[in-house]
């Protein structure tokens, strides 16, 4: 079974074929403008390496955003193109903030001998310190979203994470916590990820300091591996769709949409 992978959601994209579990090519490219003059030379380059055509592939994953409005809409308009008028093509959507909690996630579980009660911020840079966020849990070995998908600043993002951090400690003092209690709450730890991490690095770090983990660079950006793997570990299992359903989902409104108003 072949499934391709394709995201064009921030400036790197990223495409990937496997068999299976077994990865047969994967494609990374951060370009200086727009993925579409590029796109469809990467993914005949793919084929030609791994020595496949686009008939084998029977399942198509494809990120749908949040991001770059161009940058989301590209990965979506190849894969209808590309793929039209194929029944035997299965279609998986995979929110890229959601891919972004789950890359963080596997790479928590890998390295961790308690990985319970992490907190994962996942954010994607919209330019200017304005970011796309959102906030997972780790529970019970599996990862939950517990603060829906939001669009803010970054100042807004550090402040809330600041606050709750404060809130817990203030808790924690009035509570007086038995050993049990005290471990989980050190094992209460926020993870971020994302290119927006990468890009104001330096500022998280200034002003979040050592109450956040962040991951190596080389794992911070998002890698469209991820997206395989969820799909093999059935974390897309609700979000099969057909071709027609392919939607972007912004998050916010275009420049154009709110210039009408």
């Amino acid at each position: 079974m072949i499934t391709f992978a394709i995201t064009t959601t921030t400036k790197l994209a990223g495409l990937a074929l496997y068999e299976n579990d077994k990865v047969l090519g994967k494609i990374h490219i951060e370009v200086a403008k727009s993925h579409s003059t590029t796109i469809l030379e990467q993914i005949d380059c793919l084929l030609k390496w791994t020595g496949k055509k686009l008939t084998d592939i029977k399942n198509v994953v494809v990120s749908i955003g949040p991001g770059s409005f161009t940058g989301v809409r590209i990965a979506i308009s190849v894969v209808k193109g590309i793929f039209f008028g194929r029944d035997d093509v299965t279609f998986y959507e995979v929110n890229e903030l959601d891919a972004l909690g789950y890359q963080a996630f596997f790479n928590i579980c890998a390295t961790c001998d308690n990985f319970f009660n992490k907190k994962i911020y996942a954010l994607i840079d919209s330019r200017k310190e304005k970011v796309y966020f959102a906030a997972y849990k780790v529970f019970e070995n599996k990862l939950e979203l517990v603060e829906d998908y939001k669009v803010a600043k970054l100042d807004d993002v550090i402040l809330e994470i600041n606050n709750k951090k404060n809130e817990k400690e203030d808790k924690n003092k009035e509570s007086k916590q038995d050993k049990e209690d005290r471990q989980e709450n050190k094992n209460n730890e926020i993870y971020m990820i994302g290119d927006a991490i990468f890009n104001y690095k330096e500022k998280i770090k200034e002003n979040l300091g050592q109450s956040v983990h962040l991951f190596e660079d080389k794992n911070l950006k998002i890698d469209v591996a991820t997206f395989v793997q969820m799909m093999i570990s059935g974390k897309l299992e609700d979000k099969k769709t057909d071709i027609f359903d392919l939607r972007p989902n912004y998050l916010e409104k275009s420049q154009a949409e709110r210039d009408k108003k």
